[in-house]
């Protein structure tokens, strides 16, 4: 079978869009299209160009410069002919509706164009020419777009590709992620990101992506939407569980790529820092500390070597500083810190001092090349420092003009890090160590349903949380002041009394909560005053009531909030508590689901040293307590849609464990539906143990530690199965492709492996992509190795496969099998598979699956 993502002619093909060879360009005539005529013939493109779209028998890349109102017919002019796809760089009304009626692929609207600087391929609206590389840039602001090729020039940065996304009708950043991806020529990504048409497909794509390349993205007008910055932070824990570090400046986005792009990843998260400016090397330490960056502690072993390389043992955790280092002094000792396993990565900063220079330099380019930890070197000053950071990093060296760029560069590289960490984990549909009694939360939502409330109780809301084993404040209900006195008793001094009411939600009126209440009579009499002061005031609710609960002394306040954010869906704040409800930007953000390793790291990035510490009076709070809280709201969340909006405030946190003292739960309008979940869930569900002619196998989605597994299968196919499978004579897998085939996102893809139980192998597997414009067509392909043939494992998981498909909406099932494949041909046609030549491919036929 073909790999997934082949396309034959006649079809959209990927490569003829980013790899041309033949080139139309559509109305030339125009302004615009003298332009792009000028801005071709400039650059060394070898392929074909043309500008008459009837003479052209096969396009791979039409530029349309012609006026809005001729695209749509231009457009369908190119029907059956385009292979890859057209740029629009006019702003048509209705371009998608168009490029569909025409069956074609179209980037745009209002795009900046395409450059494939390796090709000699420049079709940009752009002022200078960029330089063929590594780095690719996708964007949608023009000006932001020229910017950054502007920057790269002096900096030795080069482009592999170039696309200008504009407003993303149909081919976006999806599809072009897609590709990049699996493009050996690409490295790095920069990604300018204005709107996005359908988030869950660009988070698939860039999670798909970063786990090859490193992404860094720039978000203009993020903070501007939303002042109190939830949004922002939303968007940046997506992009965090799809491993994109986003940045949210053009500096730090400048600042990101450059290290990214030259600095290896960090090894560990602590830097060692030496130079020859004992200036320079106070400040570096200064903004480590600053930007919560350690500085590397030196093992004794470490300092003795380095006390002879320098005439004196360092101390443990300062910077060293060399002034007058001569030559590669300052090389040689980097790459012995860099060979010392405390070390994470290595700063050197080099002020310019005259004749030694060269020798520095050299050095420092010599050393980058021989280590495996990250150097990154400052070079301050503008006369001869702007041309030995050149001259670094044309040599490949992530170099800056101040040791604060440099310790920001690799606080960048930890970023990074932790984000691919975080997009590696694959946190199943039920993560819980406890069954959840759903019967009880299903009985809550329904009666508030029945009443037409959207907003839970307090009684409900807390028996919401206990459904989910979240542990709350033993609390009581009371409607009069005896009832207080006598929940009060019943639960054990001191107390708290609280006004309680749906309505209170949002707002608790001042002076409606009393503490510190040791006995029955003062909490009688605490009902008894708050009744009475906001009757005087008008405030006193219908049908209010009394929350009466045990007072917890000496425990830290903290937060879990759970709110909608428009692109990104369900999302969880996390920090510190019992503050006003509408302050929100204090919190950290993290998406559904979370396993506890994810919850580990949002309560690191919410302030854990802080919020959790041993102070006076207080204990170190229980940090696992919290951890699992925020698990198990996770699941809830996951579990129940109609859920919309979930406040733990205060979450009491002792050494002993994290009570729920408040929750407010809001449901979603009766009706209305929550957009899927943009992180996808591992689904377990789906694993399955079968026995096939007295083989066992179990039938499971794959998973990234897989990988050395898959590398194994391949190894033991026939070169018969190789070609049939991959249409060619392939020796062996990447590691590129081991892990494109073994970390999925579910949400548009599964992969459903059987392992034999015999032996712990995989023995076959089973891949369903989803188209990237409306998913409802999806693209399979199926492998079993011989020693599993003829006992019905094929069989199995193509029925799971298709199973999994119909749920999740695909229309049908779409593949290619080489002509010469009859055992496939006849596997498929037993599968009820139609089965039809391909214009123009002898050898290639296709096969089609309709699900309706």
């Amino acid at each position: 079978m073909k790999p997934v993502g082949y396309s034959p002619v006649n079809r959209f093909d990927p490569e003829a869009l980013f790899r041309p060879k033949t080139v139309v360009l559509s109305g030339g005539a125009t302004a615009l299209g003298a332009r792009l005529r000028e801005t071709l013939a400039s650059a060394p493109f070898e392929g074909g160009i043309a500008e008459t779209i009837g003479k052209t028998p096969s396009i791979d890349l039409a530029l349309i410069a012609d006026p809005p109102e001729r695209v749509p017919a231009i457009l369908a002019r190119l029907s059956g002919k385009l292979r890859g796809a057209a740029i629009v760089y006019s702003d048509p009304p209705g371009l998608r509706a168009a490029a569909i009626a025409a069956r074609v692929r179209v980037i745009g609207p209002h795009s900046f164009g395409l450059a494939v600087p390796g090709l000699g391929l420049n079709a940009l609206l752009a002022h200078i020419a960029p330089k063929p590389g590594r780095v690719a840039l996708l964007g949608q602001s023009p000006a932001l777009a020229r910017a950054v090729i502007d920057w790269a020039e002096p900096n030795g940065i080069g482009f592999s590709h170039i696309v200008g996304i504009g407003g993303n009708a149909d081919i976006g950043f999806g599809r072009v992620l897609d590709h990049l991806a699996r493009d050996p020529g690409t490295g790095p990504i920069l990604l300018e990101i204005a709107g996005l048409r359908d988030p869950r497909l660009f988070l698939s794509a860039a999670r798909a992506a970063a786990r090859l390349r490193p992404i860094v993205a720039l978000a203009p007008g993020a903070r501007l939407a939303d002042p109190s910055f939830t949004a922002l932070a939303a968007f940046e824990a997506a992009l965090a569980r799809a491993g994109v570090l986003l940045t949210t400046s053009l500096g730090e986005f400048f600042a990101a790529a450059e290290t990214l792009t030259r600095a290896r990843p960090a090894r560990g998260d602590r830097l060692a820092i030496l130079g020859n400016s004992r200036g320079g090397c106070l400040l570096a330490a200064d903004a480590a500390l600053a930007a919560g960056v350690a500085l590397a502690t030196l093992a004794p072993e470490t300092r003795r070597v380095l006390g002879m390389m320098i005439g004196a043992e360092p101390a443990p955790d300062a910077p060293i500083a060399l002034p007058g280092a001569p030559g590669t002094k300052l090389a040689d000792i980097a790459a012995m810190l860099a060979a010392a396993p405390e070390v994470g990565g290595v700063l050197v900063i080099h002020a310019p001092s005259g004749p030694a220079d060269d020798a520095a330099i050299a050095g420092l380019i010599a050393c980058a090349g021989a280590i495996k930890a990250p150097l990154l070197a400052a070079i301050p000053g503008e006369t001869t420092g702007t041309a030995q950071r050149l001259r670094l990093a044309e040599a490949g060296v992530a170099a800056f003009a101040t040791p604060e760029d440099a310790v920001s560069g690799f606080a960048d590289l930890l970023r990074h890090r932790r984000i691919r960490a975080a997009a590696r984990e694959l946190p199943q549909s039920a993560v819980l160590d406890m069954a959840p009694d759903r019967e009880s939360v299903a009985a809550v939502l329904a009666s508030a349903r029945a009443e037409d409330r959207a907003t839970l109780t307090q009684a409900e809301a807390f028996a919401v949380l206990r459904a989910y084993g979240i542990e709350v404040l033993d609390s009581r209900i009371a409607a009069t002041q005896d009832e207080v006195a006598e929940a009060a008793a019943a639960i054990g001094f001191p107390v708290v009394v609280k006004l309680s009411h749906p309505d209170l939600a949002t707002a608790r009126p001042e002076g409606s909560v009393a503490l510190d209440l040791p006995d029955a009579a003062s909490a009688r009499a605490a009902a008894g005053m708050i009744t009475a002061r906001l009757r005087s005031r008008g405030e006193w609710p219908e049908d209010a009531n009394f929350l009466v609960q045990r007072q917890i002394r000496r425990a830290r306040e903290l937060r879990i909030r759970v709110a909608e954010h428009i692109i990104v869906g369900p999302t969880i704040g996390f920090g510190p508590g019992g503050g006003d409800l509408g302050e929100v930007g204090r919190l950290a953000v993290d998406l559904p689901p979370l396993n506890l390793a994810l919850a580990n790291a949002l309560v690191e990035r919410a302030g854990a040293a802080s919020i959790l510490r041993l102070a006076r009076g207080l204990g170190e709070a229980h940090r696992g307590a919290v951890e699992a809280t925020l698990v198990r709201v996770s699941q809830l969340i996951v579990d129940w849609p109609d859920i919309a909006a979930l406040d733990i405030d205060p979450l009491f946190a002792t050494e002993h464990g994290a009570s729920a003292a408040s929750a407010r739960i809001t449901l979603r309008p009766a009706g209305e539906r929550r957009a899927e979940l943009v992180i996808a869930p591992y689904p377990a569900e789906l694993a399955e143990a079968v026995e096939l002619r007295g083989k066992r196998f179990l039938i499971r989605p794959i998973r990234p530690e897989d990988a050395e597994a898959h590398h194994r299968l391949f190894e033991r196919l026939t070169p018969a199965d190789v070609r049939f499978r991959f249409f060619s004579a392939v020796r062996a897998l990447t590691p590129e492709q081991v892990v494109r085939m073994t970390e999925v996102d579910y949400g548009r893809e599964i992969a459903l492996i059987g392992v034999d139980q015999a032996t712990g192998e995989t023995a076959g597997v089973a891949r369903l992509v989803r188209s990237d414009t409306d998913g409802t067509e999806g693209e399979f392909a199926v492998l079993v190795e011989n020693a599993a043939k003829g006992v019905g494992l094929g069989s199995a998981l193509m029925h799971r496969l298709i199973v999994w498909a119909r749920r999740e909406g695909v229309a049908e099932i779409v593949g290619q099998v080489l002509a010469a494949n009859t055992p496939m041909l006849a596997f498929v046609r037993k599968l009820g598979f139609a089965v039809r030549r391909l214009p123009g491919e002898d050898d290639v036929v296709e096969v089609r699956l309709p699900l309706a």
